[in-house]
């Protein structure tokens, strides 16, 4: 079991800042991305932050309390945050957290902006399901679960890779994604 103590949340941020660094770098020389068009050196995997809340706020349709997410890493510091910005728009946002668990880590919230034409369109939960996948390996977690999905967005997720359980929660082994 980890120490918490003095350095503790200081580990955790670095770790979590080196996994959207490792994330980012994969992605960024893939050849499915670089076959998108997309220009990569625009992409940004970081932290949601207050400039992300303040985006995350113009964006009609949404619903989710990303105003919360602050307190939310304050109390978690296991907890996992991701903000996709292409340039200067933020195009979408991911919490996830093992809650107390070692096997399991759980996408609570994932959203890609509301319109039809942001820059990252269709990569929002591919991209955050590869960093959080790399959270999961670095906590040792063997599965990532999705919380509450919107009854409309479970075939989506099955498309990538999700299946249900025998208890009806929507899973994917770690590695897998």
């Amino acid at each position: 079991m980890r120490r918490h103590g003095k350095g503790t949340e200081l580990r955790d941020q670095i770790n979590k800042s080196k996994i959207r660094s490792l994330a980012y770098r994969l992605v960024s020389s893939s050849s499915e991305m670089l076959a998108t068009g997309i220009e990569m050196k625009l992409v940004r995997f970081d932290s949601i932050d207050e400039a992300a809340i303040v985006a995350s706020e113009d964006w009609d349709g949404s619903f989710y309390p990303w105003a919360d997410i602050p307190r939310w890493k304050a109390k978690d510091p296991k907890g996992f945050d991701l903000a996709l910005w292409y340039d200067h728009e933020l195009c979408g946002l991911c919490y996830a957290t093992p809650r107390r668990s070692r096997l399991t880590i759980k996408i609570i919230l994932l959203e890609g902006k509301p319109d039809s034409d942001h820059p990252l369109k269709g990569l929002i939960a591919p991209l955050a399901l590869l960093a959080v996948d790399f959270y999961a390996r670095l906590l040792g977690c063997k599965e990532i679960a999705i919380q509450q999905p919107e009854p409309g967005a479970i075939e989506y997720y099955r498309a990538l890779g999700f299946q249900l359980d025998s208890s009806g929660r929507l899973v994917i082994s770690v590695g897998d994604s």
